[in-house]
């Protein structure tokens, strides 16, 4: 298998891990997990995979922890991340138009 395949390979399994993180986070309820896919589905909030598509144009490394929470009146996107270097960066975005709201670095 070429380098290539190997990434996307890589890529789909880690969106897929990501996306079932983001929805086991919302709630342990399989009625939840339908309210997200049904936000989705109505244009409510943006897939995971835009968000993560959003976050590696501005940055590399790999995802170590998805959330969707509720904050002031808002779905964000929580969105752990570990670079090359060991630094653990959280990113939130507003799920419904992606915007990056707030990048950290944890200590």
């Amino acid at each position: 298998m070429n380098m290539t395949i190997k990434r996307t390979s890589l890529l789909v399994s880690i969106i897929g891990f990501a996306t079932l993180l983001a929805l086991v986070s919302v709630s342990s309820s399989a009625g939840e997990h339908d309210k997200v896919r049904d936000l989705v589905k109505s244009g409510n909030i943006l897939p995971l995979e835009t968000i993560l598509e959003r976050l590696k144009e501005t940055s590399s490394g790999r995802i170590i922890e998805v959330e969707l929470e509720h904050k002031n009146g808002r779905l964000i996107y929580e969105i752990e991340q570990i670079d090359e270097h060991g630094v653990v960066r959280e990113y939130y975005f507003d799920a419904a138009n992606g915007e990056l709201i707030k990048e950290k670095v944890e200590h």
